[in-house]
């Protein structure tokens, strides 16, 4: 509708009619064809030229974000650019901010004379204009403006073409905007998935993993073409799969959302522990599961050595407040026990050296004397064999903490434990766990110490750049642990001493198990106490192999 604030249209006549509408299809054909926008948008006003005459053309694309108009592309019949990336604010004082505020087309016939706006292409001199609002149903999205060095240059056919062709326009703009937004989205997808530390994993909903990132590729060691179309059951420990599963139908279910410490097998066999958050989307209607893995690994075996290490410390910190008791008690006793015999024995003694000839003791008072001195000796020297007997006994009362567990996890984190003195002599340690031992009750931190101690051992005497091997087995009633080093063997006649109290077999300058006695001590103290055997096989010039086995019922045991 056309008013003062408008200006004055001419009507044109119908013979534009039919170039309007070759320029129209040509445009439809091509926002089909391209999503290219400054492409199309260049067309649109190379056609726009053929059925109408104007001296700059340019479309101001809407930036929600930062709620301002942006002259996406400006055409001029000699080429020149010039203000094309200004930033237009939306308000009343431009003629675009008008048309933009108001969702209505603007004419002016005579911008010299018409001082309602501010221009924003002021160095153009223009003198008269053409702006349309583009819309995509009833959002706005931007304008599109025509304009003339001439006043009275536009008739209403000229509006009724710019009208029409900003409808097209919008379609452009809005197809391409979409176009971006989702270029823009897959690239932050690939970026996200490339980069994430966190292992992402998308999966249907029998468990098939259809979607990774490739962190998951370095954290399990398998490539993607192998994890893709997999279960991520087959990942996890296999004595934990049916486990793993159930918790899966939980999450599908939404009774779950999330997993802690589940332990997954990398390709190499080594053991890694993550923290999972999963939950239920959709895409295109079809549910799948969504889960967000953090590697725990270090963390785990952190905590686990802080919780050995505190037990440790409380035991060892009993038995500090033992000895200290028991010091107080020696002290008491020293003041008493040793006191009296001491003092009675140097009273008989002084009363023989003062004897003179005066005075001299008779023999049957001299004989008094030294029965009594050879008695409170005899005292004396029982006094102090009690406490050197004291002192051979070893005040400890260890109390198994069971639970249920898995012996390959164990050995696993055990492994890790050792690991970096086993690099620094740049030793090899290598392992074939069987995947079918049974979950059992045991006590997990004694366990695991037993297997540190002796891959603590076995890489103190393998020598370097040697192998160790780990081996673990289910034989009948009871799981079998094996380490095999490379070390020198052990003297068969010298077997049975490394696992008594504190042995060290002295070879001389030569000798080869120097404070081993304590750790062996405990080894076989501890598995013991499960009711389970330790033994060693020795290889000449091949090194040993420790093992030991744990009852799958076990019996617990109270006595060495």
């Amino acid at each position: 509708m056309m008013n003062k604030n408008y200006g004055t249209l001419n009507f044109a006549g119908s013979d534009k009619k039919e170039d309007q509408l070759s320029a129209v299809m040509e445009i439809a054909n091509l926002i089909n064809s391209r999503l290219d926008l400054e492409h199309v948008l260049s067309r649109i006003a190379k056609e726009m030229a053929r059925v109408i005459d104007y001296d700059i053309g340019c479309v101001a694309v809407y930036e929600k974000d930062d709620n301002c108009l942006y002259l996406r592309h400006i055409f001029r019949k000699n080429g020149d650019h010039s203000y094309e990336g200004t930033y237009v604010p939306i308000d009343e004082s431009n003629v675009i901010g008008w048309v933009a505020i108001n969702k209505k087309p603007a004419y002016r016939n005579d911008i010299l004379n018409d001082n309602r706006f501010k221009e924003v292409m002021k160095k153009d001199n223009l003198r008269s204009d053409v702006v349309v609002p583009l819309m995509s149903k009833d959002s706005f999205i931007g304008t599109l403006n025509i304009g003339s060095y001439e006043p009275d240059h536009f008739s209403e056919f000229d509006l009724e073409l710019v009208t029409n062709l900003s409808k097209l326009t919008s379609i452009a703009v809005k197809n391409s905007t979409l176009f971006e937004e989702v270029r823009v989205l897959g690239i932050k997808y690939k970026n996200l998935m490339h980069n994430a530390k966190d292992v992402i994993t998308l999966m249907d909903f029998s468990g098939k993993i259809v979607e990774c990132s490739d962190s998951m590729e370095r954290i399990s060691g398998y490539t993607r073409d192998e994890i893709l179309g997999n279960k991520f059951f087959k990942l996890t420990s296999p004595e934990r799969r049916e486990e793993s599963e159930k918790r899966f139908s939980m999450v599908i279910k939404g009774e779950l959302d999330h997993l802690s410490e589940v332990p997954y097998v990398k390709k190499n066999g080594d053991l890694v522990y993550m923290d999972i958050d999963m939950s239920v989307i959709r895409i295109k209607d079809k549910p799948y599961v969504l889960s967000i893995n953090h590697d725990i690994t270090e963390k785990k075996i952190l905590e686990e050595k802080i919780r050995f290490q505190n037990k440790e410390l409380k035991g060892k910190n009993k038995k500090l407040m033992d000895l200290d008791r028991l010091k107080s008690e020696f002290l008491g006793r020293v003041s008493h026990e040793l006191r009296t015999p001491l003092s009675v024995i140097m009273a008989y003694v002084d009363s023989l050296q003062d004897e003179d000839s005066a005075n001299p003791i008779d023999k049957d008072t001299r004989d008094e004397f030294l029965s009594v001195i050879s008695n409170q000796s005899g005292k004396l020297l029982g006094i102090i064999n009690d406490l050197l007997d004291l002192s051979r006994v070893e005040i400890s009362n260890s109390m198994l903490d069971m639970s249920q567990g898995s012996i390959n996890e164990i050995v696993r984190l055990s492994v890790k434990s050792v690991e970096r003195e086993a690099r620094d002599k740049d030793i090899n340690i290598s392992y074939d766990l069987d995947e079918s031992l049974p979950i059992i009750n045991f006590d997990t931190l004694r366990i695991q110490q037993v297997c540190i101690n002796l891959l603590s051992n076995a890489v103190k005497f393998t020598g370097k750049g040697d192998k160790i091997f780990v081996q673990t087995g289910h034989k009948e009633k009871e799981i079998i642990i094996s380490i095999s080093d490379a070390a020198p063997y052990i003297k068969s006649e010298n077997i049975d001493e490394i696992f008594k109290d504190f042995t060290q077999i002295d070879g001389g300058s030569s000798r080869l198990w120097d404070g081993m006695g304590v750790g062996l001590r405990l080894v076989k103290h501890y598995v013991n106490l499960h009711g389970g055997r330790v033994w060693v096989n020795r290889r000449e010039s091949q090194g040993n192999t420790f093992s030991f086995s744990i009852p799958t019922n076990i019996h617990m045991q109270t006595s060495l």
